[in-house]
């Protein structure tokens, strides 16, 4: 049960699971400094996360990788798999060998990954203090679900009415939108934000080699990790995954994605562009920022997906790209880590359908089937 379903005020209780009795106390120190935080309990390995999980029911874990015993991502897992948490992981790997092991957090059910905060002694304390608070209070939130069978089914939403439910828990039928396959398409473009790693690793790996067309994706993610998230998606799919540069031409079977702190935009000549407005719907990189753009180019040329994630970015984008006539795929909730993104997108009316990751590689495997494909 969370805070927000008993509509009291309480602390939030965390669960800190660190190794190193210097970091321990750093982290402590920086939830001290808020009376909105509780620690409820500190794990030095994963097999005591396990247990104080349990044991003492926290609203969030705040989790590190590397440790005796059991690590993070076991431990993870484990939780997962049992009685789900939101865990964020704060480590410091920064090597992109490293960060592949970070990533792969992600894919275990963690919600976030940021870098250990720095020292009291260090100027950027501050800032970085603010940032894993705020990291923890807006992750302890999010309903998670459990990790079982997960990559596994094909559950879809397929009838003449999607189902949502609304905030109330109740729910209503909203019509379908009226949608036409492409018969051109140029460019794929994915959205995500908490449970997307694993939702694109899924989606990527099921879609079919003569599906040629350029992919751009837009991951919330610390900054510190894009590239290690690249490099770990590259295991999973049989087409390039990069980095996007700026001002780089759209080239077939590669995914581009999004590097952190900077807006990416597509361009009429199908190239990629940078830019740093401010935060739109409170993310750099932006989904919207990224569908709109789309939108001015080639609406009708293209497929937008939006998959888990919380918060609604994206969501505008969507439905005023499926207004233009792009083709539009949601993540659905059975599927979804974290039902937000998607289940905003579907309330607008903005989704064509409603599938699962391995779904939606498979239409888009059949709607691309000797299709032209151009760029």
């Amino acid at each position: 049960m969370f805070r927000n379903d008993l509509n009291i005020s309480r602390p939030i209780r965390v669960l800190l699971v660190e190794d190193s009795p210097l970091y321990q106390k750093i982290l402590r120190g920086i939830l001290s400094e808020n009376d909105e935080f509780e620690v409820v309990a500190v794990a030095s390995n994963g097999l005591e996360a396990i247990k104080y999980s349990n044991l003492y029911k926290p609203d969030i874990i705040s989790m590190d990788i590397f440790m005796p015993v059991m690590d993070g991502i076991e431990a993870t897992k484990m939780i997962m798999q049992s009685n789900p948490v939101p865990i964020v992981i704060v480590s410091n790997v920064y090597q992109t060998s490293d960060t592949d092991i970070a990533i792969k957090e992600l894919d275990a059910g963690a919600v976030y990954i940021l870098p250990k905060p720095v020292g009291p002694s260090d100027s950027n304390y501050s800032k970085e203090a603010v940032k894993y608070r705020n990291t923890l209070r807006i992750m302890s939130e999010i309903k998670v679900v459990k990790r079982i069978n997960r990559s596994n089914g094909s559950s879809s939403t397929n009838t003449n009415s999607i189902l949502i439910n609304n905030s109330e828990g109740v729910s209503t039928l909203r019509p379908k939108i009226k949608c036409m396959p492409p018969k051109i398409v140029k460019i794929i473009a994915i959205g995500a934000s908490a449970g997307g790693p694993e939702s694109i690793k899924i989606l990527l790996s099921n879609l079919s080699e003569d599906v040629v067309t350029p992919i751009v994706v837009v991951q919330h993610i610390d900054p510190h990790f894009i590239e290690g998230f690249a490099s770990w998606l590259n295991n999973y799919s049989n087409r390039k995954v990069k980095v996007a540069t700026n001002d780089e031409l759209l080239e077939e079977k590669t995914v581009y994605i999004a590097p952190g702190e900077r807006h990416m935009r597509i361009e009429k000549r199908m190239a990629i562009s940078f830019s740093d407005y401010k935060k739109s719907n409170g993310h750099v990189p932006s989904v919207d920022v990224l569908f709109d753009s789309i939108n001015e180019v080639c609406a009708k040329e293209s497929i937008a997906i939006l998959l888990s994630g919380m918060g609604r970015d994206g969501a505008d984008g969507m439905k005023n790209l499926s207004d233009s006539g792009c083709y539009t795929f949601a993540q659905n909730q059975e599927s979804s880590l974290v039902y937000g993104m998607p289940k905003e997108a579907v309330k607008l009316g903005a989704a064509c359908r409603v599938l699962s990751p391995e779904d939606i590689a498979k239409e888009i495997n059949s709607i691309l089937n000797k299709k032209q494909i151009t760029i």
